[in-house]
């Protein structure tokens, strides 16, 4: 009997491991989450474009995690009303509640957002964040998004405006060429009744408040007003006109006052004047005298592609910087080229971010352009990438090459270069 009850425990365990084995060659595959994890201890696979969210629901929770995990609520709030159990959990309620008012670091709703600024834009600050108030010390932090996340946050907030966003970049004034004089003395009557310049600075010229610090007084939030010069660029022109009429529905937390007295037809001139208050800078750079030698000589030697006879000096298969020999993520950005076209074609073209997308590395008018910030040290790495900085003539070369239009050489297969502002898809 001893000897029969030990067979039966070695049948017995024999059955479970078969058991075992079975179970695990016909498991099912583990299916891939829907939402993947942002910032997770745990280094997560590499993300790819298959992988951004395109329904609302995973839009929605990829967003809010990226809200509670860089702690966007400590600035960015709606329910600024509502007292917080701890400060930090909401520090505009401080800022904004408080007797004499803090002036600093007050940050506009998130829901508000994506109204006003393009698409394009957006994804550009969120990477390249760079003061908007000038006259106030507060600005968004760089967080070092990745361009996964830069894309979830962007479209995350692109669904809290809860509007349809295209009718906004079509609709509304247009930045003019040669905007009418008659007109633009216009608007400037209304600028001057409704006291536009009290608060916010127009290109060159300062804001009231700076020769009349008493202004502040009584209205502190002044000093948050944005430079109205560089508007054209960071704002749906639909969006503008309705804006102006009633800043208490549409910018909440900026202290503008409403003007229950302006028209629509008022409200549109300011829009139009807003949009072309500041003429375009004429080019004072010359791309292929000035601009052109500065690339050869500083970024050529990393940001070449492939050749088919290339110099001794030079990798067949690319420049360091085509390849990105230290982060393993090819970039294919390209300052190369046999003519001063080719050169400006390829730069134009700029670079693949993490997902494998196109991304431009110059924005004409942009002073958070690509290109500027990598150069100026604004966001890391520093280029040209482990030299000396830029000498600070070369920069200002750049900088007003950019600043006055990033225009190329005059003819480009028969079209005149002149790249528009920024492509926006949303």
């Amino acid at each position: 009997m001893p000897r029969l009850s030990h067979f039966g425990v070695l049948f017995f365990g024999i059955a479970l491991c078969l058991v075992g084995v079975l179970s695990l060659l016909y498991r099912p595959l583990r299916e891939t989450p829907s939402t993947p994890a942002l910032n997770d201890d745990a280094p997560p696979r590499e993300l790819t474009v298959a992988d951004l969210p395109s329904n609302p629901a995973a839009v929605k929770d990829l967003g809010e995690k990226l809200v509670r995990d860089f702690k966007c609520n400590y600035c960015h709030r709606t329910d600024i009303t509502a007292k917080p159990e701890h400060p930090r959990a909401n520090c505009q309620y401080c800022h904004q509640n408080s007797r004499p008012l803090i002036p600093d670091h007050l940050a506009p709703p998130l829901d508000h957002i994506a109204a006003r600024r393009p698409g394009s834009w957006l994804r550009r600050y969120l990477r390249y964040p760079y003061p908007i108030r000038i006259h106030e010390s507060s600005r968004m932090p760089d967080l070092g998004l990745s361009d996964f996340e830069v894309e979830v946050a962007a479209r995350y907030l692109e669904s809290l405006a809860q509007v349809s966003l295209q009718p906004l970049n079509l609709s509304g004034p247009a930045r003019e060429a040669a905007p009418d004089a008659a007109r633009m003395e216009q608007a400037e009557v209304l600028v001057k009744r409704f006291t536009c310049r009290l608060c916010h600075q127009v290109g060159e010229d300062k804001p009231d408040f700076l020769e009349n610090p008493a202004v502040l007084n009584t209205n502190p939030l002044a000093i948050f007003a944005p430079d109205l010069g560089q508007t054209f660029n960071r704002v749906r022109p639909g969006w503008l006109a309705a804006a102006i009429k009633q800043p208490s529905h549409w910018m909440p937390w900026s202290g503008m006052p409403d003007n229950a007295a302006m028209t629509d037809a008022e409200a549109e001139l300011l829009a139009w004047w807003v949009m072309n208050c500041v003429p375009t800078p004429k080019p004072t750079v010359s791309f292929s005298e000035q601009v052109k030698p500065i690339f050869f000589m500083r970024c050529t030697s990393c940001h070449y592609g492939p050749q088919p006879n290339p110099p001794m000096s030079a990798n067949p298969e690319g420049g360091a910087g085509w390849l990105d020999t230290w982060t393993k993520k090819p970039r294919q950005l390209s300052f190369h080229g046999d003519t001063s076209v080719e050169v400006y074609e390829n730069m134009m073209k700029g670079s693949l971010d993490d997902l494998g997308r196109r991304r431009a590395i110059v924005i004409p008018y942009a002073v958070n352009s690509p290109l500027l910030m990598h150069l100026n040290g604004g966001k890391h790495p520093l280029m040209p990438y482990g030299k000396n900085p830029l000498p600070d003539e070369e920069y200002r070369i750049i900088e007003s090459w950019i600043l006055s239009g990033a225009r190329g050489p005059r003819l480009q297969s028969g079209i005149e270069v002149a790249p528009p502002i920024e492509f926006e898809s949303k």
